[in-house]
């Protein structure tokens, strides 16, 4: 995954604002702050830790984590788009003191025993090399810190070539949830959960819908992201695409 690909096809500042029509200021992820609270909460954070934000797009989580945590949050994307609109919106949420906002590629950060916790929602996917991705990760954590993120899965039915097709076109990488919480594993983390949550995502992808037909777009626009939303919900219904909640804890050194 390029910076050039997201910044001039995926995510062009248009689609962006698009998308958040539907996810909720700030959000640009599924759910919006109903679910960023609710994935929050799994954190554990307490006040003064220290939070990487992988993927932080347009901050929402990030500023919930600060303002509600009392947690000092670190932003990284790949999208200078995302970073460019979430420093915006940063100015407004007056949590300058608390958060920070980078374009970057996480793959490339050079930080040893720096955070508490490293946060991501659905980001992953776009990433192909995990294993180079959670010893990244797992270098940045202090031992014992937390890793937490969400991500699109493989469900446990076969691929159609439509899906198949669709993840080409966005150069997406999946893992089923089992090798997901392996490849956690094998990378080092103890206490590994993951836990196959396509329920929420299923009634979420409904919720969202419904938004969408009230959302201040063109009817091209809503025919557009209609069609999107309508192929992930008929995925995850049959089984193909799921999607897995994941943490684990770096060994104590």
């Amino acid at each position: 995954m390029t910076q050039e690909f997201l910044d001039n096809q995926q995510y062009t500042e248009l689609s962006i604002l698009n998308y958040e029509e539907i996810f909720g200021h700030n959000y640009i992820s599924p759910g919006g702050e109903k679910v960023a609270d609710q994935f929050i909460d799994t954190l554990e954070l307490r006040p003064q830790m220290r939070v990487l934000d992988i993927g932080c797009g347009l901050g929402g989580p990030a500023f919930r984590m600060a303002g509600k945590s009392g947690v000092f949050v670190h932003g990284i994307d790949l999208s200078s788009n995302m970073i460019r609109i979430a420093k915006t919106r940063l100015d407004k949420e007056d949590l300058n003191n608390m958060v920070t906002l980078e374009q970057g590629d996480c793959l490339e950060l050079q930080i040893d025993s720096t955070y508490d916790v490293v946060h991501s929602r659905d980001v992953f996917l776009h990433i192909k090399d995990k294993a180079r991705l959670f010893e990244v990760i797992s270098k940045s954590l202090i031992s014992g810190g937390r890793l937490g993120f969400s991500d699109y899965c493989h469900g446990k039915t076969k691929s159609s070539p439509e899906f198949e097709s669709y993840l080409r076109e966005r150069n997406y990488t999946l893992h089923n949830v089992e090798d997901y919480t392996k490849l956690l594993e094998n990378s080092g983390f103890t206490n590994v959960f993951g836990e196959d949550r396509t329920d929420i995502f299923i009634k979420t992808l409904k919720q969202e819908l419904h938004i969408l037909e009230k959302a201040i777009l063109n009817n091209q626009e809503k025919s557009a992201l209609r069609q999107v939303w309508q192929e992930k919900l008929t995925r995850a219904e049959r089984g193909e695409q799921c999607w897995g909640w994941f943490s684990g804890i770096k060994k104590t050194q």
